[in-house]
């Protein structure tokens, strides 16, 4: 599965901007009333303006090269972005399962984002790291009420599979070059501890059989292509 397209909610369009692509080196895309669209590789990342009250929260993934995660670290840092450690000043963390290993950090929303190195794809390169090595987003979190059922609707809907995970808190669902996180909506998220949000999403995706899925009362809107 790939991810085409995300679309997410900010209330600070002019910080997204200037995080997105003064520290990471996206390229505007589009940029037009209350909206901003950027390039991340193979994925449009799209945000749209909404009222300042709302406080909306996602977790996505930047797939990166497998042999890249220490010159990653190195880039980010020198970019002004802070990486998350944990009490124990860990900042790189392994997946044994999934043959990957990730840095977190966030942008001005808060929200939790992630370079993750899977190790199991051939993507190995001897360039200098950079903004072209954000290869695409291979995650986007989404929080629901009842995991099973919605992890059961985007399997029937699309034919993708789970890959891991419980099936009753966690269920990632896809492959590793794209991954529907779902998450029961009361479980904190990793490494952070940061409590998932349901908010309004769009997700565009190829891989699968051609199809369009609503979940959590609309807010979540899935298209395979």
């Amino acid at each position: 599965m790939k991810i085409k397209e995300i679309v997410l909610g900010t209330n600070q369009l002019d910080a997204i901007q200037a995080f997105y692509v003064n520290r990471l080196g996206l390229e505007v895309a589009e940029r037009g009333h209350g909206q901003l669209s950027l390039r991340a590789g193979e994925t449009i990342l799209s945000f749209h303006e909404i009222e300042a009250s709302a406080a909306p929260f996602y977790h996505i993934a930047f797939t990166i090269p497998t042999n890249q995660l220490s010159e990653a670290k190195r880039w980010a840092v020198g970019r002004g972005i802070t990486l998350f450690s944990n009490p124990e000043g860990q900042d790189e963390f392994s997946f044994p399962a999934w043959d990957a290993t990730a840095v977190y950090f966030h942008d001005p929303d808060g929200n939790l984002i992630e370079f993750i190195a899977h190790h199991s794809l051939d993507t190995a390169t001897e360039e200098p790291f950079d903004t072209g090595h954000l290869l695409r987003i291979s995650e986007i979190g989404l929080p629901v009420r009842e995991v099973p059922g919605a992890a059961a609707d985007i399997q029937e809907a699309f034919g993708f599979q789970r890959w891991g995970g419980d099936g009753q808190q966690f269920a990632p669902i896809g492959d590793a070059e794209g991954l529907f996180i779902v998450v029961k909506h009361t479980r904190s998220w990793f490494p952070d501890g940061s409590i998932p949000v349901i908010a309004r999403t769009r997700v565009t995706v190829e891989g699968g059989k051609s199809g369009q899925l609503r979940l959590e009362d609309g807010r979540y809107e899935l298209i395979s292509v």
